[in-house]
């Protein structure tokens, strides 16, 4: 009898220290990639970036005029830019995010996009907190967009200003692994 419960105190023990080596890196499936960011993200949060590759992005609107974005299976890559804070102890809607996406056909090689040019890859900023008048999904129409592709890297470089609201996210630099 204590031989088993000695047994099953190590194998509760090892199952703990399981989780320890987790990747930054995470495949959902072959088509879809996250990546946990540590630099260039404001201190008080955390940013994560998200290939979805043969994908398409369709901006649809609500009954209140808003936008929002669906993903369908496409021909394009779609790259998701999320920065996010959590609220205070004890509030329910305390949590803070901002998302950048942005959709490129698969093949695409290099881009410099600016300003107007930049809804040719669609780019949309959200804003999702309890700050009304503020929260929902807005095209950006200032800003300079570049993007180069080599093998398996993709670069890219976002500058952006959304004058209809404040954002804490206005640059994003980043090189990713596809």
């Amino acid at each position: 009898m204590k031989t088993y419960i000695f047994l099953i105190a190590i194998l509760a023990a090892n199952a703990c220290n399981s989780t320890k080596g987790t990747k930054e890196v995470s495949e959902v499936n072959s088509e879809e990639k996250m990546e946990m960011i540590k630099d260039n993200c404001p201190e008080a949060g955390d940013c994560t970036l998200k290939v979805m590759k043969n994908k398409n992005m369709i901006l649809k609107e609500d009954t209140t005029g808003m936008l929002y974005p669906v993903f369908e299976d496409g021909e394009n890559m779609v790259v998701e830019f999320t920065y996010s804070e959590k609220g205070p102890e004890g509030t329910a809607d305390g949590n803070y995010s901002e998302t950048i996406h942005f959709e490129v056909p698969n093949s695409a090689e290099s881009l410099k996009l600016a300003n107007s040019s930049l809804q040719t890859v669609s780019l949309l900023y959200g804003k999702q907190c309890f700050c009304r008048g503020e929260a929902g999904f807005y095209k950006v129409k200032k800003g300079s967009f570049s993007l180069s592709k080599t093998g398996k890297q993709l670069n890219f470089e976002v500058n952006f200003k959304i004058d209809e609201t404040s954002q804490k996210v206005t640059s994003i630099k980043r090189t990713v692994s596809l």
